[in-house]
């Protein structure tokens, strides 16, 4: 994501660099990755005896860890890749299931805290503003998925019913609209009538004071 920046659309601000938020926030994430390592759930203690996990073969995956982030800032010798880093703190060495082990619970925390996130940045009932790439997430799934099961999705097919259900949609929306705008210029009609109802009552109030104080004055 090198050099990523963006500056939303008619907002007068500096570039907006996603990296910064990631560097920032990644560090608390995986914090509460490394301690769910040590969880009390039956099936992960389970499935740590089954495959002979100890907790010092954890703990020595999560310290290779975090010596391979922190070989990233090394000013006398930093490294240039995520794999470089893993190498030269030898965390390939590990057993595989202690490895998956490790990464299956930084992606547990770090899908919960996008599901989050995006529940943040979005009104329940409304298009939500991550909509577009949450799109081409499923989009990557689903073509994932019909690799190995299912027959094929006829694309063009499903492209053409979309675009017809979207033009119902569509039409339903402005009758809906026009039904709204009705309704309301009837009640704006409504209360601009009771209005005027209530001034012409205070009208003939005012008028009959008037009338009452110049017969009184005449028989004077």
């Amino acid at each position: 994501m090198s050099g990523i920046g963006f500056r939303p659309k008619g907002v007068a601000a500096p570039m907006y660099n996603p990296e910064r938020d990631y560097a920032y926030i990644t560090p608390t994430l995986m914090r509460a990755a490394i301690e769910n390592l040590d969880s009390d759930d039956d099936e992960i203690r389970a499935w740590r005896s089954d495959h002979g996990i100890s907790d010092a073969a954890i703990a020595a995956a999560a310290t290779s860890l975090a010596e391979a982030q922190r070989d990233f800032v090394n000013a006398v010798d930093p490294v240039a890749s995520f794999e470089q880093a893993l190498a030269r703190r030898n965390f390939a060495s590990l057993p595989f299931v202690v490895r998956q082990f490790l990464f299956a619970s930084v992606g547990y925390v770090f899908c919960a805290a996008w599901f989050q996130a995006v529940r943040e940045v979005s009104i329940v009932g409304e298009e939500s503003p991550a909509a577009g790439d949450m799109a081409r997430f499923a989009a990557v799934v689903a073509a994932f998925a019909q690799k190995s099961v299912g027959p094929p999705i006829p694309c063009a097919e499903t492209v053409e019913t979309l675009k017809f259900k979207n033009d119902v949609l569509a039409s339903r929306v402005s009758v809906l609209l026009t039904q709204l705008e009705a309704y309301r210029d009837a009640q704006q009609l409504a209360d601009l009538r009771e209005q005027l109802r209530q001034d012409e009552k205070s009208k003939s109030f005012y008028a009959r004071i008037f009338s009452a104080c110049q017969n009184f004055f005449r028989s004077k």
